[in-house]
């Protein structure tokens, strides 16, 4: 009985919860979340990384994260530019994408692989103590990203703590209308051969 219950208490620790949050208020609720002992913590002197080349798109994401730490905290970081092929940061905040990055080498290592169910509007967030990373394929991956980011952030005496979790999380792709009715495909079929 007691071996069987430490295998239930070690699984559930390391497995990945689909449609949970594992108890985190975030909306909508990640795919893929595993929640670790620590986390982040967020000061004045914290920058948030963005790569060179994207920073036009990526800034966007950037700044609104910045005005969210503002709001909670009331100090504003440094939005700096890093190169594409930056490592994994310790201390500072990456947005960064995943197009063969150090980063992505990084984030694999701690289970988070991008992989095509990430795609291109999905992301990866990981946070420890000593690193702060959401990476994407695109933009609007790397934004989703900082939105789930910015639910995870919480007071913590003057700075703001950012739990120790690794995220993966992509769009629903399938949709009702998305999904056809039995016999449409074949409507649809022969409307096509009669069109042509």
């Amino acid at each position: 009985m007691l071996l069987l219950s430490l295998a239930f208490c070690t699984a559930g620790a390391f497995a990945t919860e689909s449609g949970s949050s594992q108890g985190l208020p975030l909306v909508p609720s990640p795919k893929e979340v595993r929640l670790s002992v620590g986390g982040f913590r967020l000061g004045p002197g914290t920058k948030i990384f963005v790569q060179l080349g994207h920073q036009e798109e990526d800034r966007i994401a950037a700044e609104t994260l910045a005005e969210e730490i503002q709001d909670q905290s009331g100090f504003r970081l440094n939005i700096v530019g890093t190169k594409p092929n930056s490592k994994a940061e310790e201390g500072v905040i990456m947005l960064v994408r995943l197009h063969g990055s150090k980063v992505r080498h990084f984030l694999a290592q701690k289970g988070l692989t991008d992989d095509s169910l990430v795609g291109e509007q999905g992301y990866l967030l990981f946070s420890d103590k000593s690193h702060l990373i959401v990476a994407a394929n695109t933009g609007q991956g790397l934004f989703s990203g900082v939105q789930t980011l910015r639910q995870l952030l919480r007071p913590e005496g003057k700075n703001l703590f950012c739990p120790a979790v690794a995220i993966r999380d992509w769009p629903n792709l399938a949709t009702e209308d998305a999904q056809p009715q039995l016999g449409a495909p074949v409507v649809a079929m022969q409307f096509m051969r009669i069109a042509k």
